[in-house]
């Protein structure tokens, strides 16, 4: 079989979402390689620490010859303050000389691709890491006019569709550009269309957003539909 590229992911090691939703949403003869980082509760002693299994991951993942490496994490690449995306980028890339990205790093670039301005968050975590994210979004220019979690720390994978539903509905407004659910580990892929058809912007999920970004990162231009506007028309 032909086989367009291969992706390198590293992933949090009680996540269940990522793999799953990148590979329903990935373009046909498109592989996908995970390697895992110690991550089972977003504490801040433990999505401040999972960049140190970086290294071990990476070159995991460079033994099978991977076109691009994303660190699929957004807590973990956002934790430190606006720049620290970078960072990890800068560590992959010195290490093994692979393209590489973030989960926070392809969400930036999503925001601006659709021109956003005003961006409404939705996640699952608590609020200290909610106002991380917020200073991060803020720091490369959004405004983020509104953000709420649900206050889950595990387990995020197994949140029912009917609170997620719920939680976009509270953080909906006019005024938003864009609507953009934050983590790795929650399962929001199938409803981003259902979600763009109800509140009428353009949304974005972590997973989403990373695989869009790796795609572009190694010259895929492939249209996916069926999840957003995002992957569909840029």
């Amino acid at each position: 079989m032909y086989r367009k590229a291969k992706l390198g992911v590293i992933v949090p090691s009680a996540n269940t979402a990522m793999e799953y939703e990148l590979y329903r949403m990935a373009p046909p003869n498109i592989s996908i390689h995970f390697a895992r980082m110690k991550l089972t509760e977003d504490t801040p002693e433990q999505i401040a620490g999972c960049s140190r299994y970086v290294p071990k991951a990476v070159d995991e993942l460079a033994d099978a010859k991977v076109d691009v490496i994303a660190f699929g994490c957004t807590g973990g690449s956002f934790i430190k303050g606006v720049g620290y995306d970078k960072e990890i980028i800068s560590i992959i890339q010195k290490q093994v000389k692979i393209p590489a990205t973030t989960t926070s790093t392809a969400v930036i670039r999503a925001l601006e691709v659709l021109k956003a301005k005003k961006v409404v968050v939705g996640s699952p975590y608590e609020d200290w890491l909610n106002e991380k994210l917020k200073i991060f979004l803020e720091g490369h220019g959004f405004d983020v006019i509104k953000i709420k979690g649900l206050g889950v720390i595990k387990d995020i994978a197994e949140i029912p569709d009917n609170v997620k539903y719920k939680l976009a509905k509270e953080i909906y407004s006019p005024e938003a550009d864009v609507m953009f659910f934050s983590c790795t580990d929650f399962m929001v892929a199938h409803l981003i269309s259902p979600f763009e058809e109800d509140f009428g912007i353009p949304v974005i999920t972590s997973n989403q957003a990373t695989l869009w970004d790796m795609l572009r990162i190694i010259g895929l231009k492939t249209r996916v539909k069926g999840y957003g506007i995002l992957l569909e028309k840029y």
